[in-house]
């Protein structure tokens, strides 16, 4: 396996957590390419619920014949919980990020969303749009807000406001320790002010 060729990799991961009926979607980089500007990216993300390094990293083991080496488990990062596995093999390594957000319900909605797409002719589930960008407002990353906000200029008619707004309210009150909202505001004047002419 080519550990430098992050869709290569994000389909073989994503074929055998499916096997497992290990409930994942398409996050990060790799999907901001579909939903906003894209950006270059190297690692795997990958949206789940209840998925732990350890398991995860065991289950590579025995189906892709990797060396993993889990990083950290369910850490906190705002509103969300990331694994960090390091996936090694020969000199090469690449990582594979688990994002969780810490709200179970509303990782489970999000999930239940997901879509089937396609990635080089073979399947993968990917997190919907309105998803995504509740995941990057869970964040605490800056770049997570500018990936937000091209999801939004890209998107902007398409995006179903009202799931966002129903979404956003159950996370502040499920999550009332990370700010989703001061985060929602500064997300619609950054998109606001990228389509104000210079």
């Amino acid at each position: 396996m080519d550990l430098d060729d992050p869709i290569a990799l994000a389909l073989a991961i994503a074929e055998a957590l499916r096997g497992e009926e290990v409930p994942h979607a398409l996050y990060g980089g790799l999907l901001l390419a579909a939903y906003g500007e894209a950006r270059e990216t190297r690692d795997v993300d990958l949206a789940v619920a209840q998925a732990d390094a350890a398991s995860v990293g065991r289950l590579l083991v025995s189906e892709l014949g990797l060396r993993t080496l889990p990083a950290f488990d369910r850490r906190v990062f705002g509103g969300l919980r990331i694994s960090r596995i390091t996936l090694v093999e020969g000199d090469e390594h690449n990582t594979l990020d688990l994002v969780e957000p810490r709200d179970p319900a509303y990782a489970t909605r999000a999930l239940s969303r997901a879509i089937e797409s396609s990635l080089r002719d073979r399947p993968i589930r990917v997190l919907g749009a309105e998803d995504f960008v509740l995941f990057k407002l869970l964040s605490t990353r800056e770049r997570d807000l500018t990936d937000a906000e091209s999801v939004l200029r890209s998107l902007r008619d398409e995006l179903e406001r009202d799931l966002l707004e129903r979404e956003l309210e159950s996370l502040a009150a499920g999550i009332p320790d990370h700010d989703v909202r001061a985060r929602w505001r500064r997300l619609i004047e950054g998109a606001t002010r990228e389509q104000v002419p210079r």
